[in-house]
């Protein structure tokens, strides 16, 4: 880790009593960053050496102002969720001590630690929450960030649904906040309610994950995730700690859900639970997984762009044949393990996560929007929670105290393997023994409906022979809706859903029809055929 790229280690985690200070630690403007809220912490004055004892404190590299002006940056990976340069200082206050659960839990205070856990004094409507730390590697000082919400409407029968944001190192607090949590941030930063919350159908666990995640950290480069037995493994520590924390809801079903990269750590996470849960102690009710426009086959995957571009005209017949070159030269490079080549085909094609430069489809678009091909740009909305987030008093409320919250790019960095490899194995298993439901927005491009279908007929279980024969219908939210909601193919209990309207970021979309399709999954409704569906 280089001085001239991010702040010393001592300055990220100055932890001491004094003064709080901002400090925000970027990257030089020649390296550039996907992910603009980098590192925003409170800092002991004390803590910095040789800098005055003022009050605010605001340490960057001078080249990054050439890019602030343009407020033009780049996404951290497939599914990664920070936009702009836009993030506003921080006021002066106290954003309390973080709280670690795990010691309670241990040693057996568990109604303590639940109450400790309780958010407070959070502005805007009131919605019962909890929130902290569970350690997950004590030889590394690893902990995974958590932020429960129960169910708005009877929390001990409703099922318990697990969301894991992409990136890799997209920070959960995206879904929460943007897709579907109970709070819709505003531009002057209030919180108001959302019009179709999960909660009002679920209980929702939000973890950053893994850590180097949004608020999770570890304190030794030993213990970021290398590949997805990692991921699994830490989430599984966390859950069964969750678990302890509240075991009144521990015989609830219970859901892995997630999107984008979390195509990835759903099915990591899901494989951990069912190879553990038969000896383990402390069982969970694990019913199924969701996975909402998910990288699960990268090798499959990469092979539908060219003409998935092409036909929704984002690539001439030329480009077109330029990125079929590229796409199989990344097959290639999976098929050797070569798995940083082949990342790097990705990236300088689509992702322009690594390179410094917009990707190859951005510059022959002029768009940088890869989530919804109907808008060039992002939502400037789906910034502010960003900026919420570096509030004091949010801070103290949520028990995060002056901890940094990560970019995620050093998740991103450590896993570097492991982005290209395939799932398709452990999704199997979960196949054949789980409810499982794999949805697309129409309108993504980053891992677009069609390239779902290329993969899925690939996957080796069960009833893949059943699923290649089957019929999809219509699906509407309503019979009588004159809106066509998505389209439907299920073989036992494995869905596949595409809807209309909405992009990577389905929920923020197509909200309404985002709720009722995880409505009909988790609560058994299914979808009946209708009016003008074969």
């Amino acid at each position: 880790m280089e001085e001239s790229e991010v702040a010393t280690e001592r300055e990220r985690e100055g932890r001491k009593e004094g003064g709080a200070v901002v400090m925000l630690a970027l990257r030089p403007a020649t390296r550039m960053v996907s992910n603009p809220f980098l590192d925003l912490k409170f800092l002991p004055v004390e803590g910095v050496d040789g800098l005055s004892p003022i009050r605010l404190v605001l340490v960057v590299n001078l080249s990054f102002f050439l890019e602030l002006s343009s407020c033009h940056v780049r996404r951290n990976a497939i599914g990664s969720i920070f936009r702009r340069l836009k993030h506003a200082l921080p006021s002066q206050g106290d954003p309390g001590q973080p709280l670690f659960l795990t010691p309670y839990i241990e040693s057996g205070k568990i109604e303590e630690g639940r109450q400790l856990s309780l958010v407070e004094h959070l502005p805007g409507p009131h919605v019962k929450s909890y929130s902290g730390y569970l350690t997950v590697n004590k030889t590394h000082n690893s902990n995974l960030f958590f932020w429960f919400f129960p169910a708005q409407v009877q929390p001990e029968k409703t099922p318990v649904l697990l969301w894991l944001q992409g990136g890799p190192g997209g920070t959960s607090m995206f879904g929460l906040f943007v897709e579907h949590g109970p709070y819709v941030v505003q531009k002057n930063l209030s919180l108001t309610e959302r019009k179709f919350p999960w909660t009002s159908k679920f209980s929702m666990l939000y973890i950053d994950n893994p850590v180097g995640t949004g608020f999770s950290f570890t304190d030794d480069p030993k213990g970021y995730a290398k590949n997805e037995d990692d991921v699994g493994r830490d989430l599984y520590s966390a859950i069964i700690q969750f678990f302890q924390l509240f075991p009144h809801y521990q015989k609830n079903d219970f859901y892995a859900t997630g999107e984008s990269y979390a195509g990835k750590y759903v099915p990591a996470i899901g494989y951990y639970i069912h190879s553990n849960n038969p000896t383990a102690k402390i069982k969970i009710n694990f019913k199924g997984v969701a996975i909402g426009d998910g990288l699960c086959d990268p090798e499959v995957m990469l092979g539908g762009y060219a003409d998935f571009l092409y036909q929704i005209g984002l690539v001439d017949e030329n480009q077109r044949i330029y990125v079929q070159n590229q796409s199989n030269l990344g097959q290639q490079y999976i098929q050797q393990k070569k798995w940083k080549e082949a990342f790097e085909v990705f990236d300088i094609l689509l992702n322009d996560d690594k390179t410094g430069t917009p990707s190859y489809i951005q510059t022959i678009s002029g768009c940088s929007n890869y989530f919804n091909f109907m808008q060039c740009q992002e939502p400037e909305d789906q910034e502010y929670f960003g900026k919420l987030l570096s509030l004091p008093n949010i801070r103290k409320s949520i028990h995060v105290g002056n901890l940094t919250f990560h970019d995620g790019s050093m998740v991103e960095e450590y896993l570097l393997e492991d982005i290209m490899k395939t799932i398709k194995p452990w999704l199997a298993v979960l196949m054949d023994h789980y409810r499982v439901l794999i949805y697309n927005g129409q309108l993504d491009i980053i891992v677009a409906a069609p390239l779902t279908e290329r993969f899925l007929p690939t996957v080796p279980w069960g009833k893949v022979k059943e699923y290649k024969n089957a019929e999809r219908i219509v699906w509407r939210i309503h019979d009588k809706d004159p809106e066509v909601a998505g389209y439907v193919r299920q073989v036992g209990e494995f869905y596949q859903v595409i809807v209309r309207g909405g992009g990577h970021i389905l929920p923020y979309d197509q909200p309404e029809r985002a709720l009722d399709m995880m409505d009909r999954f988790i609560m058994g409704k299914g979808w009946k055929q209708s009016r003008y569906g074969k």
